[in-house]
């Protein structure tokens, strides 16, 4: 009895000394696989085995990972594994650990030395998440003191593996936190759509392991249609072949319920329909998150990444992280689409607006009948598409940037810009820069870049209105920029190529100004490739009722008025004004008369008082009994009233006639019952046009 005592005493301290040594070594690392591996080295040492693995449990999947393999080889392993299935299905029920007599069972083809293998449940919590395997034992059974041991020894193991899966998964906690931080100072600054998806693809690729990632956003046309908009890793080719609708795929299902999906092995998965065809690696499991991006309850797009699918856990970890990383980008989603549709909504009006210009300054929309007038439209037709500088001709108010714009506008670089810019406007010291451009810090106040109207008129065409304003020595710069087609900003030292045609124009004569070194002689030449002259309005009157008709339409429409005509005694003191203002000054009169009008008819007391005591007749002479009346007492040459009168009544009857009937001369003559030569040579006669 006492050497019994003696014999379970002794076995008792030497457990302990073992547990204890067993503990002081579990405890020596924080290492998750190095832990393992002394698991499985203590185990067999303790049970003096010759081989031995352990099997690591997929929480989710319900599948082991074979890890830390000790004396035999993978494959021998993977075949105890795959014949000890069912006994590890009893083990993880009863979960006390057990012998298996391999020799006793069908494992006749697995030769070892004593064909035991001991099974050892490791377990956290109330889980076991592992089964140590330790083969070719020499027990054949266990004793009571024997499971005391095991037990105690894979509680020891147990607590310190789960010890460091919490530090492990605290330690991925604070990772991804890092990396959300990170994400979020990356992409604040950003603003372009395709460079925050950029930034945070590279960050998630470098600090998260992605193989490849894809924004897909709801087509703005097809509210059903999702498509990729910008990828990581990914091929054009693949890319366009990214189009699911709602409901379709993971991405279509992400948009359909509003959540987030993740999947561990992407090739095992029904919804993975794989229709951008990207070939993957069909060994390692693949495992895809993909997470909506949401404003106010409102599904804008989906974030997807694929990456090497690790364990459950982190995959729902990750999947977290995503979901936030997705509201950070969620505004800039917004902002994109919001900008898209605005921008969407400019090229439509910018279109229209190119239109409404094209038909504005279009040469049937400029208003002249007159023989000169003609002309002029003539010549704009055959030089409009041509590449050389044109000088327009003419004096303040005739219209030479309406011909200018003509120019541009029924040319092919109609839809490029069209830059003005009046010589006498701009102080002489800004000149150069105003033209050129400069760059920052080439003087005071340059606190940025700034293109000049050269440059800004890359492809189109540079107006250059009163260019004998135009300082001499940046008549120079001009006249190079112009042989060289290329220009130079401002403390630059690199010189821009450009494309731009020159209209120039002048309200002075040339010659005059080369005289008196205004204009630089071989400037006016290389300008005036083409010359165009704009009569002045006195010398094209007949455009007169012409203009004003424009003039009622544009301004009652512009003032929201009523007024479609004018008297016929307001247009003939119109016709009769000399113009030192020429278009723009009657342009401005009839603005006048129209906001004066109290009916619909502009009268002549609508008109200014300088252009009415200007004209031929006063105001009271055209009551006929008055005008007589003056007529007679005022008549000089005695015995010359009737000739004097009738050519006064006649040329007014064939102005009137001539206005009644449209200037239609055909039905005028009929109208008159005159012959046609007849009213062209009394129309001749009282310079009527």
């Amino acid at each position: 009895m006492v050497t019994q005592d003696i014999n379970f005493n002794e076995k008792h301290i030497k457990n302990l000394k073992l547990i204890q040594h067993i503990t002081s070594v579990f405890s020596s690392t924080m290492d998750y696989c190095a832990l393992l591996k002394l698991i499985v080295d203590e185990f067999i040492k303790i049970f003096n085995g010759k081989s031995g693995f352990i099997l690591i449990k997929n929480k989710n999947l319900n599948k082991f990972k074979i890890e830390v393999i000790r004396g035999i080889s993978k494959d021998k392993a993977q075949n105890i594994k795959y014949q000890l299935k069912d006994e590890i299905k009893i083990l993880f029920q009863d979960e006390n650990p057990k012998i298996i007599n391999i020799a006793a069972s069908d494992l006749k083809e697995i030769k070892t030395n004593d064909n035991f293998s001991l099974l050892i449940p490791l377990k956290t919590g109330e889980k076991i998440i592992s089964v140590v395997i330790i083969n070719d034992i020499t027990k054949k059974s266990l004793t009571k003191y024997d499971i005391e041991l095991i037990q105690t020894i894979s509680n020891h193991a147990s607590q310190n593996l789960s010890r460091i899966l919490i530090f492990k998964d605290l330690g991925q906690k604070i990772k991804l936190k890092n990396i959300l931080i990170d994400i979020s100072n990356s992409i604040e600054k950003v603003f372009i759509l395709k460079d925050v998806i950029d930034v945070l693809m590279k960050k998630l690729a470098d600090k998260f392991g992605i193989i490849r990632g894809m924004l897909f956003l709801l087509e703005r046309e097809h509210s059903n249609k999702l498509s990729v908009f910008t990828a990581y890793n990914l091929t054009e080719e693949e890319i366009s072949r990214g189009i699911y609708k709602v409901g379709e795929g993971i991405v279509g299902k992400v948009v359909e319920d509003g959540k987030a999906i993740s999947i561990s092995d992407i090739n095992r998965d029904s919804l993975f329909l794989n229709r951008m065809k990207i070939r993957r690696i069909k060994n390692n499991p693949i495992s895809v998150i993909a997470v909506p991006i949401k404003i106010s309850g409102i599904v804008l797009g989906v974030l997807a990444i694929e990456k090497y699918f690790e364990s459950i856990d982190l995959l729902r970890d990750q999947e977290d992280m995503l979901f936030l990383v997705s509201g950070i980008i969620a505004n800039k989603v917004k902002i994109y689409q919001k900008m898209s549709k605005e921008k969407s909504v400019l090229l439509e009006e910018n279109l229209n607006l190119r239109k409404e210009l094209y038909g504005k300054y279009g040469i049937k929309n400029i208003i002249g009948k007159n023989k000169k007038m003609q002309e002029i439209f003539e010549l704009i037709k055959m030089v409009a598409d041509s590449n050389s500088s044109i000088l327009i001709l003419g004096a303040s108010g005739t219209g030479k940037e309406l011909v200018a714009k003509a120019l541009h506008f029924n040319s092919d670089r109609r839809h490029e810009p069209f830059i003005s810019i009046n010589c006498a406007a701009i102080p002489e010291n800004l000149f150069e820069s105003e033209l050129f451009g400069y760059k920052k810090g080439a003087f005071t106040g340059a606190g940025t870049d700034k293109k000049g109207k050269l440059l800004l008129a890359d492809g189109g065409t540079l107006f250059l209105d009163e260019i004998g304003e135009m300082p001499m020595y940046l008549q120079a710069k001009i006249l190079r920029a112009i042989q060289e087609r290329e220009i130079e900003p401002v403390g630059s030292e690199l010189k821009i190529k450009i494309n731009i045609r020159i209209v120039s124009a002048t309200n002075k004569n040339p010659k005059e100004l080369i005289i008196n070194e205004k204009l630089r002689e071989d400037l006016y030449y290389r300008l005036n490739v083409v010359e165009i002259n704009i009569p002045s309005l006195k010398e094209r009157k007949d455009d007169i009722p012409l203009l004003v008709q424009h003039f009622i339409e544009k301004f009652s429409k512009l003032n929201n008025r009523k007024i479609d005509r004018i008297s016929p005694e307001a247009l003939r003191i119109l016709q009769s004004y000399h113009w030192p203002g020429n278009v723009r000054e009657l342009e401005n009169i009839i603005e006048r008369a129209i906001l004066l009008s109290r009916g619909n008819t502009i009268e002549v007391l609508n008109l200014p008082s300088f252009i009415i005591e200007a004209g031929e007749f006063q105001t009271e002479e055209l009551y006929i009994g008055k005008w007589v009346e003056n007529l007679i007492y005022n008549e000089k040459d005695n015995g010359n009233a009737y000739n004097s009168f009738m050519k006064i009544i006649e040329k007014e009857l064939i102005i009137k006639s001539l206005l009644f009937n449209n200037r239609n001369k055909v039905k005028t003559s009929e109208f008159l019952g005159i012959n046609r030569n007849t009213l062209r040579a009394k129309m001749k006669q009282y310079d009527i046009w």
